[in-house]
């Protein structure tokens, strides 16, 4: 008998050493914690009955090679991943819950047609394309980038709705993940168990240092496949959570500046969509009505499904990272741009140089140092107070005009001359600097002798 159990496999019986406790299977497929007592019941129904050669038990004996060859280093529901247990990056994970996954089915979808036809217009293959890839990575359980998704529009025009959509498509769970991406706290548990991270109306800071953090976390999100799991009181292990992140937020101005700049490495991590306000194609006012609002929607999300697995992303549009391209509105790219710190920069350039009060217009462009540009801006008493809040940190005014410089068609470039980055601003060509007259190259001395000092501060006209 007891070499008969001693052949038999293990049971599906899994043991964590940090909760003490074991985890089997329950009737509807989940996974349950059960005591030692109960784990031993399910032992001997295994099969594992009997006395070994050493007087001890076979249960016994198969308890404590579960504690040692099924002991997991984490317990509990994984985003994008089936119930079982997982091998992730050479630890031993038992997922307790899988996601709701919908399956295609062929239909018509009207309803929501309509609904995303009004909200998106010319956008549409954009979310296709984005919710087609989301929902295949879900199902497939395989990871993959993807854009952060933001939406952008007036109260009421359908953003929480959608990303109450997007919830049930990637099944069914969603976290809030906005105070772990702003450091307000280091517990990040809780997101590991749901696909789809939501920030919706609840990004308020749009101090630019926040707001580059935000854009860290965001492109964390979006292009890393690693991330660290820490719950309260528990040891943090990496895992590899399968995640889609949408950020909802009113088209305001001021709204929009809790996201970060999109230049550099994070513009191409989030797709910022224009969502109109349209009207529903059913009655919503009642609590009843939008019941069966959600209702009909809901039916019609398998036929949706179906129209995602067959439709193809166009050529155009595909990205060999990310599989769709990332797109930005350009009404919503140029409010936040100007609210980025280098194009208020930029701007105080404009207002304090080229557009001085009561002077006419400089038509020639400017040039120097940053530090000459800053002391230059700070000569300004009207403005003084703007140029504090804007340069709060020693390369403040390089950092930004480097950003400039590195923008497309940029009015800003750089050259340098024994060490010393000299910047040239050209005038607004809006009809208020003129054209822009050329600055010849610099014929300085001190080219040929760099033991000499820095070149001295180019003519920049008295402020008016």
């Amino acid at each position: 008998m007891s070499a008969i159990a001693h052949a038999l496999p293990l049971p599906p019986l899994y043991y964590s050493g940090t909760t003490k406790n074991y985890y089997r299977t329950e009737a509807r497929g989940r996974w349950m914690a059960v005591n030692e007592t109960s784990a031993m019941k399910f032992i001997r129904q295994s099969g594992h009955t009997g006395q070994n050669g050493n007087g001890i038990g076979a249960d016994d004996e198969c308890l404590l090679r579960i504690q040692s060859e099924q002991n997991v280093d984490y317990v509990g529901p994984l985003a994008g991943y089936r119930a079982g247990p997982h091998e992730i990056r050479g630890r031993l994970v038992l997922v307790t819950d899988s996601p709701a996954v919908i399956q295609p089915q062929p239909g018509d979808w009207p309803t929501l047609r309509t609904v995303l036809e009004g909200m998106f217009g010319e956008q549409l293959p954009y979310v296709y394309g984005w919710l087609k890839l989301s929902h295949q990575a879900v199902a497939e359980g395989r990871w993959s980038p993807a854009q952060v998704l933001a939406l952008a529009g007036p109260v009421n025009s359908g953003k929480s709705l959608f990303q109450r959509l997007v919830t049930v498509l990637l099944g069914g769970r969603a976290a809030k993940p906005y105070r772990y991406l702003t450091d307000r706290t280091q517990f990040n548990a809780d997101l590991f168990a749901a696909e789809h991270l939501m920030v919706e109306d609840e990004a308020e800071s749009i101090d630019i240092r926040a707001r580059r953090h935000f854009g860290a976390g965001l492109k964390d999100v979006a292009a890393n496949l690693d991330h660290q799991w820490h719950g309260k009181h528990r040891e943090a292990l990496v895992l590899t959570p399968i995640w889609r992140m949408t950020v909802s937020l009113n088209e305001e101005p001021e709204r929009l500046q809790v996201l970060p700049p999109l230049d550099g490495d994070v513009a191409d991590k989030v797709m910022l969509l224009k969502v109109n306000h349209t009207q529903m194609p059913m009655p919503t006012e009642t609590p009843e009505e939008k019941e069966r609002f959600w209702n009909a929607l809901m039916a019609e999300l398998p036929a949706f499904i179906h129209f995602l697995s067959s439709w193809e992303i166009p050529a155009n549009l595909r990205s060999p990272r990310f599989g769709v391209r990332h797109y930005h509105h350009p009404e919503l790219l140029e409010a936040l741009n100007r609210t980025a710190p280098e194009h208020r920069l930029l701007a105080l350039v404009d207002d304090i140089h080229f557009r001085r009060k009561g002077l006419a217009p400089l038509p020639m462009a400017w040039q120097g140092t940053a530090e000459e540009l800053e002391r230059n801006l700070m000569g300004d008493e009207s403005f003084r107070r703007q140029v504090q809040q804007l340069l709060q940190f020693n390369s403040a005014c390089g950092t930004y005009l480097g950003r400039l410089e590195a923008k497309p068609g940029s009015r800003v470039t750089k050259r340098t001359i024994n060490g010393y980055t000299r910047w040239t601003i050209a005038p607004p060509t809006d009809g208020t600097g003129g054209e822009v007259t050329q600055v010849s190259d610099f014929d300085d001395p001190n080219e040929a002798n760099p033991s000499r000092q820095p070149p001295r501060t180019p003519a920049l006209l008295p402020l008016g």
